[in-house]
This record gives structure tokens, C-alpha cells and sequence, in this order.
């Protein structure tokens, strides 16, 4: 059995294909505005390891200005002060994991490309820690990532635009941590 189409009707299957392709593509571009597409993910991801770099060393440097009370002249005068003082087992507050060899990091105002850090002491007891960001960071970005030193330190959440931005960190001395030996612990497992 054939279906005999009336010459006046108009045939609307391709029409209608070309108007849901359409749709579609104009909903995965709207999608890729609205969130951003694979390459905003990665400079988000690469941007949240700059800032790890920048508390990380504003952790080192917090932690030479407990030891000597004055803040150091550069981040490797203020990791080699840090590496001296801290019992590996039982670390001081605010003292950071070790610096990892990383030319990222150097000492000046200015971070040369996106990623870099840079350390700079301002005056006994501040310091100005740079990050080159490559994109710019609102409140609701920073609420759902993970800031190390953001309870300390707010001015690491707050809202920055793309390129160079400092932060500029007052250093505060920190009383040693208690003497951990019978603190919290079980006595049968001392």
C-alpha cells in the first residue's frame, strides 16, 4: 500500500530535523557560555594551583616570622629559616609543607606568566605575594574550591581579576603549639 500525498501539502520532515538540530546546537553553546567550556575548566584548575603556590608561600614565610620575628628577604632566605626550626613530626602552626624546587616562585613584584608567583617583603612584619591568574575569580568560584590558609588569611578568597594580583600579608607571631606528648592520646598505645 502506497500513501498518495496531496501536491498542495508540503513535506515538513526536514524542516522539522533541521529546526531540532538547531535547538540542540544552540543549547550546547549556551551550555559552553553559561559554565564555560574545556579550556575555562583548565585555566580554573592551573589558577587553583597558583593560589596553592601563593599560600603555600605566604605558610613558609608566616612560619620564618614565628622563628625570628622579622620577615625574611626572600622566600629562599625564609624556607631555609623554616627548614631550621620545624620538627618535621610536629610542625608549628601556619608553617606550610616544604617549597618544593619550582621556578615558579621567585622573589620581586611582578609574575612574568600565568601560574608564577612572587614573594616580597615590605616591611618587618608584612609581606606582598603575587600571582599571575589567567582568569578572573568571582565570590561564587571561590566558594567552591578549597583555599589553604583562608581561615587565616581572607583576603585569599576574595574576588581578583585575570593577570597580576598581590596580596598584601600582615604577619602576625604565633604562640608554639602545645607539647602534643599527652595531649588527645590513649595512654596504652604511649
Amino acid at each position: 500500500m502506497t500513501s498518495k500525498r496531496n501536491p498542495n501539502q508540503r513535506n515538513l520532515g526536514p524542516v522539522i530535523a533541521l529546526t531540532g538540530a538547531g535547538i540542540a546546537v544552540a543549547a550546547v553553546i549556551a551550555g559552553f557560555i553559561a559554565v564555560g567550556g574545556p579550556g575555562d575548566a583548565r585555566d580554573q584548575r592551573l589558577d587553583q594551583m597558583s593560589l596553592n603556590r601563593v599560600s603555600q608561600v605566604i605558610g613558609i614565610a608566616q612560619c620564618a616570622f614565628n622563628a625570628t620575628g622579622a620577615t625574611s628577604a626572600t622566600i629562599e632566605e625564609a624556607q631555609q629559616v623554616r627548614s631550621t626550626v620545624v620538627n618535621p613530626g610536629f610542625p608549628a602552626p601556619l608553617c606550610g609543607g616544604d617549597l618544593q624546587p619550582d621556578n615558579r616562585i621567585s622573589t620581586g613584584d611582578t609574575p612574568a606568566a600565568p601560574g608564577d608567583v612572587t614573594y616580597r617583603a615590605t616591611d618587618a612584619t608584612h609581606i606582598k605575594v603575587c600571582g599571575n591568574f589567567r582568569r578572573s575569580v568571582a565570590d561564587r568560584d571561590i566558594a567552591n574550591s578549597y583555599v589553604p590558609l583562608a581561615d587565616v588569611y581572607p583576603q585569599l578568597v576574595a574576588s581578583h581579576p585575570s593577570g597580576v594580583h598581590c596580596f598584601d600579608i600582615g604577619l602576625v607571631k604565633t604562640d608554639p603549639p602545645a607539647d602534643p606528648k599527652h595531649e588527645g592520646h590513649m595512654t596504652i598505645i604511649e
